[in-house]
């Protein structure tokens, strides 16, 4: 039996599928990318870590082990061997691809922020040192720009935006949140800068949705938050969909106010005011999402701060783009979010929360489009495939935000919480 993966190269998880000649596609398997215990959640980190060929090396190694870890559970899982699998597909972003195959970043670290004209994706197994899949065939996602990678043109393709009807609209949450809006001859992207909050980055009890006890959902009921982890154990951190979760209880309550500050007891109105906690050394008041007698899993207002950023980033880059595109003068768009973020929170609390500029869509979540679009580039013809790969880039335009002051307008306008009337 012939084996052929995909990979979704995530700055902090890495995900594979795979499928076999009879078109068998198995369940998806995700891991922590081992770069991330070494530089962390950002972005901007690894590019400052692999500015030249030997510093990249190292986070080329790291992207490379993350990998081949996902290819032996595979293989010890279904008993095959590494001769078996004869393609390996892999979508990332610009940071992640480039150090993937090894080439400095330090086109990325300065304007315009641009990958290095002279790079190229290799096609074969081979220019990748240290890979268990030895001399295959390999096919990694062109990049649009420096912020926009192979990921969001991996999300583009498996949308079939260029054949759709009408426009749809992709906001991949991962450490940053990528976004293609399009359809036909015309498909605009951007990359808002939100950091990793959506990811449990920089938030002091935040952890990914993968990792055991990740709280993804919460209701805050007589004072008392109920916690809904991904894996059922015990709660242990917030994932990305629980910090939003929590963000709209706390909206919702009336426990935080507009300027996203979280309010004293004495100046809440609801009951439930007796999930604050005011800390002794600082004087800050803290939220208690979970405590057992022994452990607790708290959320300050630094977190709250985080996810603030986060939240304006992403609704001003939404609003560049839909302003760029003319979007309201279409009847109709279709809304998707994806990311293991977008699979594991209630679409209706997006919106309720303000994440979007628009209201009363119908939003789908996709667990990974990034995943699913190198599925099908597997599954597909090969002319048929690369003739929509080249037709994606043709017909895509970017818009960077890094420096922009008609974002920076926007971002100070979205920091803004609204209120919810419920």
């Amino acid at each position: 039996m012939q084996y052929s993966l995909g990979i979704d190269l995530g700055t902090t998880t890495v995900a594979a599928a795979l499928t076999d000649e009879t078109k068998k596609v198995y369940p998806y398997k995700s891991t922590i990318n081992l770069q991330y215990y070494e530089f962390g959640l950002d972005s901007v980190k690894r590019i400052q870590n692999g500015l030249d060929k030997n510093s990249v090396g190292k986070l080329q190694e790291k992207a490379v082990a993350t990998i081949n870890s996902l290819i032996d559970s595979f293989k010890s899982e279904l008993g095959f061997g590494y001769e078996d699998i004869k393609e390996i597909v892999i979508a990332g972003n610009t940071v992640m691809e480039m150090a993937f195959c090894g080439y400095p970043l330090i086109s990325l670290s300065k304007p315009p922020y641009k990958p290095s004209s002279e790079i190229f994706f290799p096609e074969n197994t081979a220019y990748i040192p240290g890979l268990n899949i030895k001399n295959k065939k390999m096919f990694i996602f062109p990049v649009l720009d420096g912020f926009v990678g192979g990921d969001t043109v991996a999300s583009i393709y498996y949308l079939d935006m260029i054949n759709r009807a009408k426009p749809a609209f992709i906001a991949d949450f991962g450490t940053n949140v990528e976004i293609a809006l399009g359809y036909k001859d015309k498909i605009y992207t951007t990359s808002a800068p939100a950091g990793p909050a959506f990811e449990g980055g920089n938030i002091k009890f935040g952890t990914t949705a993968s990792s055991d006890g990740a709280i993804s959902e919460v209701n805050l009921e007589n004072g008392i938050f109920k916690t809904k982890t991904v894996s059922g154990s015990r709660p242990s951190g917030i994932c990305g969909s629980g910090i939003m979760s929590i963000v709209y209880e706390l909206l919702k309550e009336g426990i935080i106010d507009e300027n996203g500050r979280i309010l004293p007891p004495e100046e809440i109105e609801s009951e439930n005011f007796n999930v604050i906690m005011k800390n002794e050394e600082n004087g800050e008041n803290e939220i208690v999402v979970y405590f057992d007698g022994k452990n607790a899993v708290k959320f300050f207002q630094d977190d709250l701060r985080q996810f603030q950023f986060a939240k304006s980033a992403v609704k001003s880059a939404s609003e560049i783009l839909l302003e760029k595109f003319k979007i309201f003068s279409y009847n109709d768009f279709d809304v998707f979010i994806s990311g293991t973020f977008g699979s594991h929170i209630k679409t209706d609390i997006i919106d309720l929360i303000d994440i979007f500029p628009f209201k009363g869509k119908n939003i789908k979540a996709i667990e990974s489009s990034v995943l699913n679009g190198c599925l099908k580039y597997i599954l597909s013809a090969r002319l048929e495939r690369e003739k929509d790969i080249e037709n994606i880039i043709k017909k895509s335009k970017n818009f960077p935000l890094s420096g922009s002051a008609i974002f920076q307008k926007h971002f100070i306008k979205n920091l803004i919480f609204q209120r919810l009337s419920l």
